[in-house]
């Protein structure tokens, strides 16, 4: 798409738009400075949100509650239920018609076994039903949003109140405080935030959040040449842990290794992809230190994070409900994968209820060394994709394109295919044929990720063939990247988030 034509999508000139992308892109135009400013303006805004007395409390809550016994845990998950419950039922539609045609009364599940009377909820029944989830004690509009990535299917816009938003932030520290980075330690980030535009060629390619001592990196512009901007910056900022997606912080990694170089950090916390063995190795061996994985969802169901044992995730029994239910939605026995099922405690706007999304793991059969009562997951395996490359030289971890199925309605399945570094295949399952409006969206979409440079074919079929086991893999790439993978590498199929 000609970078004019791209301008007049984004300004918001078609007849339908999405307010982020218009708001990004004039972010885009900015300067440095400005955009610096804005980056820490929302910092002290989400910080005002996400911290204060009632996060104290929950932090402190916390602290001690991970050092409770597994009756002390199941009494508080039980109270928490019974007050869930008792505001489906009461202020959620949806829940209120299925407790009725149940025949359910709130006080009829009150206790974790009682939730089996219940039955699984799926991402598309939550899709198809996305407003009757929402509860009717809340002004939409004052409730915080996320999008789902749709990697097991259509996406979905789920959201959260201030509570379920201070406790969330509160496990967060949690897990922050796990692996030696407590709030106030100098950290950096490469995640999901497009905060250098992707036009931009020269450093700096992260901008300053001041209000939580953060330095935040682009994960649109980890090129070869631009690694050494990024490696230095983190030395010069005196970063003392990094928070990155798996995918991220292993290109940053290997370009460390290519040059026998070695960058010291306190601890390094990966989440919103699956961590693979070979990443962590290569990651703990140039980063000196040990790499703590963390897991949860757009839901707000299910969280966990290593500790310092790194024996398995902990589930936060504290934050939700966590079943691991087989092809039937019987419990599994410890140690069999199985489909996770998470049910909240916490989010009063939108709760879900035996909630199952895709993911597959196993409850461990052993406790943890550090002798928490925290359960613990192991086998997680959630989807298993490739790292692009863009002509230019950019790798970009697949998260970072995982949004384009949301910019067009009645998307239930996709794939991208990169066969060179030039060309990208971007295959969707639709309800609808595919108009010149959707298409345009799309290719704005990706042309504002993936650069201008990049060839994108838009191809709309029937269905995507899955592989002998079942699985998709929603992102592929064949183009070469600046490394030779180890033979005997574990990116593959089957390979685990832990």
């Amino acid at each position: 798409m000609r970078r004019r034509a791209l301008g007049a999508v984004l300004a918001g000139r078609e007849r339908r738009h999405y307010p982020w992308m218009r708001t990004e892109y004039l972010y885009g135009l900015l300067p440095i400075p400005a955009q610096n400013a804005l980056v820490a303006r929302h910092g002290r805004r989400i910080r005002r949100e996400r911290f204060g007395p009632e996060f104290d409390r929950l932090s402190a809550f916390l602290e001690d509650s991970e050092r409770w016994s597994r009756e002390e845990l199941r009494a508080y998950q039980e109270s928490r239920l019974r007050e869930i419950v008792r505001h489906a039922w009461e202020a959620v539609p949806y829940y209120r018609d299925l407790f009725g045609r149940l025949r359910l009364r709130p006080e009829d599940v009150s206790t974790v076994e009682d939730l089996r009377k219940l039955p699984p909820l799926t991402r598309a029944d939550v899709a198809a039903n996305a407003d009757r989830f929402l509860s009717s004690a809340f002004d939409r509009r004052s409730l915080r949003s996320g999008s789902t990535s749709g990697t097991s299917g259509s996406p979905m816009t789920a959201y959260w109140d201030r509570g379920m938003c201070l406790m969330n932030n509160a496990c967060y520290q949690r897990a922050r405080r796990w692996a030696g980075a407590p709030f106030g330690v100098r950290y950096a980030t490469i995640t999901g935030r497009s905060l250098v535009p992707i036009r931009q060629r020269r450093p700096p390619f992260w901008r300053h959040n001041p209000a939580w001592n953060q330095v935040m990196f682009s994960s649109l512009h980890l090129s070869e040449a631009n690694l050494v901007h990024y490696v230095r910056a983190l030395r010069e900022h005196g970063v003392e842990a990094l928070e990155a997606y798996p995918s991220s912080v292993y290109i940053l990694a290997r370009f460390l290794e290519a040059r026998d170089d070695h960058l010291p950090l306190r601890s390094i916390i990966t989440t919103g992809e699956p961590l693979f063995p070979e990443e962590r190795r290569v990651i703990e061996e140039r980063f000196d230190t040990r790499v703590f994985d963390a897991y949860g969802q757009a839901e707000r169901v299910v969280f966990t994070s290593e500790c310092d044992r790194h024996e398995g995730h902990h589930l936060f029994e504290e934050y939700g409900i966590t079943e691991f239910l087989d092809d039937e939605g019987e419990p599994a026995a410890p140690g069999v994968p199985a489909r996770i099922t998470g049910t909240t405690l916490h989010n009063m706007a939108m709760p879900l209820l035996r909630y199952t999304f895709g993911d597959v793991g196993a409850l461990s059969p052993r406790a943890c060394s550090c002798g928490r009562a925290l359960p613990l997951l192991e086998g997680l395996t959630t989807r298993d994709e490739d790292i692009l490359v863009t002509p230019d030289g950019r790798l970009i971890p697949p998260i970072m394109v995982s949004w384009a199925p949301r910019l067009i309605p009645g998307v239930t399945d996709w794939q991208l295919v990169q066969e060179r570094a030039e060309e990208l295949t971007a295959t969707f399952v639709v309800d609808h044929p595919l108009s010149e409006t959707d298409r345009e969206w799309l290719l704005t979409y990706f042309a504002g990720r993936l650069g201008t440079e990049m060839r994108v074919t838009i191809e709309q079929v029937d269905e995507i063939p899955r592989s002998a086991r079942g699985k998709r893999r929603r992102v592929i790439s064949n183009a070469p990247l600046p490394w030779r993978e180890p033979e005997d590498s574990t990116r593959g199929e089957g390979a685990t988030h832990a």
